[in-house]
């Protein structure tokens, strides 16, 4: 009896189980349990990129169903099953593949995004191993992704209207007045004239319903490569990205009227308020962007002082002919 006890503990115990992998029962279905509760995808292939092992993460994220995913496939037939489960690609898995052959040719860990169809994201993080194989982790990286995105955005707009904050404008404005001679910029500076009295009668949230329809008014018939930004309070700003000088101070009339316009925001009667706005264009009035904020700025004080709607920001340096003044 013992002989025979003996000789079955010298016997490995092994068995199959899913996927055709043999595992030791007092280790490796452990592991593999372990493997199957993670909530990420793990592949492992051989040095012939055949799979050796994928667990249920995997199967979960791509939506395979038991058995689709078998050891001894190529990892170029699993892009192909996974494109055709919804993994978004311009290019077809043979394409897909060749560039993950460059990736871990590199010998060094690496981690790439995938898009798929129903817009969830995943980072696939490629690990050589030091016999040749490699391992595939796959982790839904989506709700962490929106969330970094949503902080970016709250760093860098206006909370109330949407619309860019000053930091973000100020990078915006450093940018195009970097840009090649030739080009060109134009900045307008805008403060609204009345609003404190809306805001003082009818309340806050029509002040802030004021507010924001007037951002939307301010994006009205900007280009892409346009801006319109929250300074703070009541001040607003616009950047019009290679905007030639002659076209500018037409623009700014038509906007001046726009912001005027009878507003609806639950006040009971129509809103009015007026704004004056100072223009300065890169490179006639400034080359930098802090040159061209202060004349733009000054002009609009000055606009605000005159009663003008608009004023360049040149016609606030001495002796400039009188035809420099914008008036309605």
């Amino acid at each position: 009896m013992s002989a025979r006890l003996e000789r079955r503990a010298r016997e490995p115990i092994v068995g199959p189980r899913g996927y055709g992998f043999r595992r030791d029962r007092r280790l490796g279905s452990r592991i593999v349990r372990a493997l199957d509760s993670l909530p990420h995808g793990f592949c492992l292939f051989d040095t012939g990129n055949r799979l050796l092992f994928a667990n249920a993460g995997y199967r979960r994220l791509f939506g395979q169903p038991d058995g689709a995913v078998r050891p001894g496939l190529h990892a170029c037939t699993l892009i192909a099953i996974n494109a055709a489960k919804g993994l978004k690609a311009e290019r077809d898995p043979a394409q897909i593949w060749a560039e993950r052959r460059r990736l871990l040719a590199r010998r060094d860990p690496v981690t790439v995004l995938q898009t798929l169809s129903d817009s969830r994201q995943i980072a696939l993080t490629l690990q050589p191993q030091a016999d040749g194989g490699w391992v595939a982790l796959y982790e839904d990286v989506t709700e962490r992704r929106r969330a970094e995105a949503l902080l970016r955005h709250m760093a860098h707009h206006d909370p109330l209207t949407g619309l860019p904050n000053r930091h973000l404008f100020e990078a915006r404005l450093d940018r195009a007045t970097a840009e090649p001679a030739g080009r060109g910029c134009a900045l307008l500076c805008i403060d609204l004239d009345g609003f404190k009295p809306v805001n003082d009668l009818y309340g806050h949230a029509v002040g802030d319903a004021l507010l924001r329809r007037m951002a939307e008014r301010l994006q009205d018939g900007l280009g892409e490569q346009d801006t319109a930004a929250r300074l703070g309070g009541d001040e607003f700003a616009l950047l019009l990205a290679d905007a030639p000088v002659s076209t500018v101070l037409d623009r700014a009339h038509r906007l001046h009227r726009r912001l005027t316009e009878p507003y609806d925001v639950g006040a009971g009667r129509p809103v009015l308020v007026g704004a004056a706005i100072g223009i300065a264009c890169a490179p006639q009035h400034a080359a930098q962007a802090q040159g061209l904020v202060e004349r733009a700025d000054a002009a609009m004080y000055q606009a605000k002082r005159l009663g003008h709607p608009c004023l360049w920001g040149d016609a606030l340096r001495p002796g400039l002919a009188p035809a420099a003044e914008a008036v309605s």
